[in-house]
């Protein structure tokens, strides 16, 4: 575990310098998106500044989905002491877009599948940062990564060996990265990206050892529960969108004014 980072004279903690690295890859992502379709300067300077701001709605979302899934509703009322879940900054983003299309009189479609694909490279770098800061860790095994004293993992479980799930996981969002930029058509992207992720979100949540929060009466965790929901919504969608458009390409005729 190294939640410090030292370079030269500097000390930084690991989480925010990694997600950091995945916010700069989502800066770079978009910009190389829009100059390959050739956007107005206007446009793209709004589109670029919509990034800080998605994230900073997202963040707020991602808080109190925290606050009300660990803490329950009365925790709406004292909201301190909890984290950020990234279903609720999900929710929050795409919520973010979608408004900030009608603003700028853009499609929806090419907002989202210009930035959602770009959050997989973001959440591997992600989880990196979670497995140097020693939060989101795994279930007990005989083999894996022991946490040093203090640390969350170590108060809840001591010196057992847990399973290293956020490396597993960063690996299987760096695969997903792979296929959508490279095998996955850019209008198909944000669909194929909602269809994988929560896939693999829905199987790693067994893997985890911290606290997943609870949601009624449902055996599965929240995140679960919200994995099934996102795939099969974004598989719906996808399979209407095949057999309505077919291999239509008109959709890359965005609405701008």
């Amino acid at each position: 575990m190294h939640q410090y980072i030292h370079i030269f004279s500097l000390r930084i903690g690991a989480f925010p310098l990694f997600i950091g690295l995945g916010l700069l890859f989502i800066a770079l992502l978009v910009f190389d998106t829009l100059r390959s379709f050739k956007i107005k300067n206007k446009f793209e300077t709004k589109i670029m500044v919509c990034i800080p701001l998605s994230l900073l709605f997202g963040c707020v979302t991602g808080y109190f989905s925290d606050v009300i899934f660990r803490g329950g509703i009365q925790a709406v009322f004292r909201p301190y002491g909890f984290g950020v879940t990234f279903y609720g900054w999900l929710l929050g983003t795409i919520i973010f877009y979608l408004a900030y299309s009608k603003l700028l009189n853009i499609s929806s479609c090419f907002l989202l599948n210009c930035f959602l694909p770009t959050f997989s490279i973001a959440q591997a770098f992600g989880r990196i940062g979670c497995f140097l800061g020693g939060c989101c860790y795994g279930i007990p095994c005989n083999w894996g990564v022991q946490y040093p004293a203090g640390s969350l993992p170590y108060i809840k479980y001591g010196s057992t060996y847990l399973f290293p799930i956020q490396l597993l996981e960063s690996c299987y969002l760096l695969i997903i990265f792979y296929i959508l930029f490279k095998k996955t058509r850019f209008q198909d992207r944000a669909l194929w990206y909602l269809i994988m992720m929560p896939s693999g979100r829905f199987f790693f949540e067994f893997l985890r050892g911290d606290n997943r929060g609870t949601i009624g009466y449902s055996i599965l965790s929240p995140a679960q529960n919200i994995s099934i929901i996102i795939f099969f919504i974004a598989l719906i969608i996808l399979t209407e969108k095949q057999i309505t458009q077919g291999n239509s390409s008109s959709w890359k005729k965005l609405r701008m004014k």
